[in-house]
C-alpha cells in the first residue's frame, strides 16, 4: 500500500515522479487523457473545495474555475482550502492558490466574477472539454446548463441538501438537460399574510426583507410593501441625512402608526387571532436603557444565539439604518440588495423582523435562526460535499472516456447518482440511476414552448412579464420578447424613456396595449444564454391568487405544472430508479425548518 501511495517506477525502485501512483491506477492511457482534458470549474465553495482538491490529485492540470463569492468566516467549518487569514479574499483566488500546492505542473486559471457575465459566454465555454458544476443556485444552474446546450459541450451537475446530494449527467440530445423536470422553487406568500396578518416567523421575515429592498433597493413596483415606498423614500431625498433620525422615524412609521391602523381593520380579528399591538420606541428602550445591540457576524457565536430584548432589537434597528447612510455606504442607498452576508443588511432584516414579530405575538428569533431563514439554508454537511465531489470526478472519468467515440452518453457507465443519509433508500447511501433522454416536453431543449397563464393582460406591463416571468420563472438573463415578427421588449430599455420610444419599445405599456390576448405566442430571446423558446400566454381571470400569489401560473412541460417524471416506460423507470426522492427531500425541509431548499455554496 505504501509503494503504490509513494509511485513504483518500472525497475521496481521508488519513483520520484508525484504522478506515478496515479498513473498506476488509471492506466497509461486513461492518465493521459486526464493530463490533456480542459475543464472549466464554476463554483468554489463547499462542493467547489472539496472538487478543485480531488481534479488536481487525480491528475487533472488544465483547469479554470469561476466563482463571484468572497469567503465569509461561516464558510470555514466546511470550506477547507480557507483559513481564517482568507476571509474576504477571492474564493476562486484563494482556492486555486491552496490546491496548487497539492501537485506540481498544475495550470489553474482562477476568475472571480459572475458566470453569468457576458465574458463568460459561449465561446469561452467552447474552448472546454467539459464543464462541471459546484452551484449553489437555481438561477446559475440553469445559466450554465444553457450555455452547455449550446456549445454542444458535456456538463457535469451536482448539489447538496444537508445529508442529501446529487450528481448527473447532461448531453445535448442525449440526456435530460438540468430543466426537464420541474424544480423546486422559492415559497411565495400570499400579499395580505405579508403585509397585515403573519403568523410564522418566516412571514415577518419576508416582510423585513421586502421592507430592506423597499428603503435601500432601487424602485420595484412588485415589492410587496409598494403602498409603503412614498413614505420609507422620502428619508432619501435630503443630501444630508441623520441615519439615526431616520431609524427613529421608520420604527415610528412602521411599528407604531402603521400597526394602529392595521389593528383599527376589525374584519381580520378574532378571539383565535387578536390585533397586534403597537410599540413605541421611548417605552422600548426605557425599561432596558442598557439593553446590548444583537450580535453580529464578528461577534460572539454564542451571543449570536440568544434573542435580543425588544429594546436591543429597537436599537439595532436604528444602528443598521444609520449604518447604511453613513458616508462609505450612502451612495448605495437606491441600488442595494438584500444579502443574508451582508451583515449591515442582516442587522437590518434581523431587528425590523423580531420588531413585528414583538408587534403580532410572534416567538422572537436569535440572530443566527433569522440568518438561516431569511437566506434559506439549510444546513451544510461537509461529508456530503466530499462524496458529491468523488462522484462528479468518477463520471468525469466515464465522460472523458467516450469523448470522441459515436457511443451515447446514455449508453456508457455514466449515471445519475443519489446520495441519501439518514434513510437511504434501498438501504444504499449511494444509489445510482440510469441517464434519461431529453424530456420533448422541455422547453429549453426539447419543444422550446413554455406556456404562462396571468390572471388579466390589462394588469401586466411588458417589462414585469420579462422581469418576473421570462427571467425570474423560465431563468432567462437578458431576454428579448418578440410579437407578431416585431421586438416589444428589448434588455437594453427596461425602463421608459426618450431613446426606447424612439426605438418603439414602452416597457411601461400592459399586454393589452401591445394587442395580445388569450393564447398568444411570443418569441423569447437570450443571445448571451443562446436560448431561445415560444411563450404562450393565456389569460385566466379565475387564477387563485392564494395559490399563485405572484398573480402567475407557469407550465413549462406541455401544458401540466408540477409533472415530476416522464410519460409511458421512461417515467415508471424514473420511478423504480429514484425511489423515494422527492420524500426524503421534503422531509429533509422540514427537519430543517426552513421554507425553501438551498443548495450548498
Amino acid at each position: 500500500g505504501g509503494s503504490l501511495i509513494r509511485g513504483m517506477g518500472d525497475d521496481g525502485t521508488m519513483s520520484k515522479d508525484p504522478n506515478c501512483a496515479v498513473r498506476t491506477v488509471l492506466g497509461k492511457e486513461r492518465f493521459d487523457v486526464v493530463q490533456n482534458a480542459k475543464l472549466l470549474v464554476v463554483g468554489a465553495g463547499g462542493i467547489g473545495c472539496e472538487l478543485l482538491k480531488n481534479l488536481v490529485l487525480t491528475g487533472f492540470r488544465n483547469i479554470e474555475v469561476v466563482d463571484l463569492d468572497t469567503i465569509d468566516v461561516s464558510n470555514l467549518n466546511r470550506q477547507f482550502l480557507f483559513r481564517r487569514q482568507h476571509v474576504d479574499r477571492s474564493k476562486a483566488e484563494v482556492a486555486t492558490e491552496a490546491v496548487q500546492q497539492f501537485r506540481s505542473g498544475t495550470h489553474i486559471t482562477a476568475h472571480h466574477g459572475n458566470v453569468k457575465d457576458a465574458k463568460f459566454g459561449i465561446e469561452f465555454v467552447s474552448k472546454f472539454d467539459v464543464v462541471v458544476n459546484a452551484l449553489d443556485n437555481l438561477e446559475a444552474r440553469r445559466h450554465v446548463n444553457r450555455l452547455c446546450l449550446a456549445a454542444e459541450k458535456p456538463l457535469l451537475e451536482a448539489g447538496s441538501t444537508g445529508h442529501l446530494g446529487q450528481v448527473t449527467v447532461i448531453k445535448k440530445g442525449e440526456t435530460e438537460c438540468f430543466e426537464c423536470q420541474a424544480k423546486p422553487t422559492q415559497k411565495v406568500y400570499p400579499y395580505c399574510t405579508i403585509r397585515s396578518t403573519p403568523e410564522k416567523p418566516v412571514h415577518c421575515l419576508t416582510w423585513a426583507k421586502n421592507l430592506y429592498d423597499l428603503c435601500f433597493g432601487p424602485e420595484d413596483e412588485s415589492n410587496l410593501l409598494s403602498d409603503l415606498a412614498t413614505e420609507m423614500r422620502q428619508f432619501q431625498s435630503e443630501d444630508t441625512v441623520d441615519g439615526e433620525l431616520v431609524g427613529k422615524k421608520i420604527f415610528q412609521s412602521l411599528f407604531t402608526e402603521d400597526i394602529i391602523k392595521q389593528a383599527a381593520l376589525a374584519d381580520l380579528w378574532s378571539d383565535e387571532r387578536p390585533p397586534p399591538t403597537s410599540l413605541v420606541f421611548e417605552d422600548v428602550i426605557k425599561g432596558d436603557a442598557k439593553a446590548m445591540l444583537p450580535a453580529d457576524d464578528n461577534g460572539n457565536v454564542l451571543q449570536a444565539q440568544k434573542v435580543p430584548t425588544v429594546a436591543a432589537d429597537a436599537l439595532g434597528l436604528v444602528k443598521a439604518v444609520a449604518s447604511m447612510y453613513s458616508p462609505d455606504r450612502r451612495s448605495l442607498i437606491g441600488q442595494s440588495a438584500f444579502s443574508k452576508d451582508d451583515s449591515i443588511a442582516m442587522d437590518f432584516v434581523h431587528c425590523a423582523a423580531n420588531l413585528r414579530m414583538e408587534n403580532y405575538r410572534i416567538g422572537r428569533l436569535s440572530r443566527w435562526d433569522a440568518q438561516s431563514i431569511a437566506g434559506a439554508i439549510i444546513p451544510a454537511v461537509a461529508s456530503t460535499n466530499a462524496i458529491v465531489a468523488g462522484l462528479e470526478v468518477v463520471q468525469l472519468m466515464h465522460v472523458l472516456a467516450e469523448l470522441g467515440k459515436n457511443k451515447p452518453l446514455r449508453e456508457s457507465r455514466c449515471k445519475t447518482v443519489w446520495v441519501r443519509y439518514p434513510e437511504p433508500s434501498r438501504k444504499k447511501i449511494l444509489q445510482p440511476s440510469s441517464l434519461l433522454p431529453p424530456n420533448k416536453s422541455c422547453f429549453v431543449c426539447g419543444s422550446r414552448t413554455a406556456r404562462i397563464v396571468v390572471k388579466g393582460f390589462g394588469d401586466w406591463k411588458i417589462s414585469a412579464l420579462a422581469k418576473s416571468c421570462v427571467q425570474g420563472a423560465l431563468g432567462a438573463a437578458r431576454p428579448a420578447i418578440y410579437f407578431n415578427g416585431s421586438c416589444i421588449f428589448d434588455p437594453e430599455y427596461p425602463e421608459p424613456s426618450e431613446e426606447a420610444a424612439e426605438e418603439g419599445l414602452h416597457p411601461e405599456w400592459t399586454l393589452t396595449e401591445w394587442g395580445l390576448s388569450s393564447g398568444s405566442l411570443l418569441q423569447i430571446e437570450d443571445e448571451g444564454q443562446g436560448f431561445s423558446c415560444n411563450l404562450v400566454v393565456s389569460e385566466d381571470p379565475e387564477l387563485d391568487e392564494e395559490k399563485f400569489p405572484t398573480g402567475f401560473q407557469v407550465a413549462t412541460t406541455g401544458g401540466e405544472p408540477e409533472k415530476d417524471a416522464g410519460d409511458g416506460v421512461q417515467g415508471a423507470k424514473r420511478k423504480a430508479e429514484a425511489g423515494d426522492e422527492n420524500l426524503a427531500s421534503k422531509k429533509q425541509a422540514t427537519d430543517a425548518n426552513c421554507e425553501t431548499v438551498a443548495l450548498d455554496d
